[in-house]
């Protein structure tokens, strides 16, 4: 019975841990500023969100792949550009 307990509280863990990380992608200041500008303007481009930002290409590289990873925004590629969405957008 241990062994089946253990692995529920592992189980747990694990949720508690992605629960926090989903937390923490929403409390950055500059991940907030960018999911505002992709709902307020639609889809942009890594172009045009580092013109509207001042970020530098590498930082908002970070930024939109946490963004991605959580779920909250999406890529969309139409042609050779590859624009970034909200689920929402992105199904539109």
């Amino acid at each position: 019975m241990y062994g089946a307990t253990q692995d529920f509280l592992n189980w747990m863990h694990a949720v508690d841990m992605a629960r926090a990380k989903s937390a923490k992608a929403i409390n950055d200041p500059r991940r907030m500023q960018l999911l505002q500008l992709i709902k307020e303007r639609g889809p942009l481009t890594q172009g045009q969100l580092a013109r509207l930002t001042g970020m530098s290409w590498g930082t908002l590289q970070w930024h939109l792949y946490v963004l991605e990873r959580e779920g909250l925004v999406k890529r969309v590629r139409q042609g050779a550009l590859v624009y970034y969405a909200t689920p929402e957008q992105a199904l539109a």
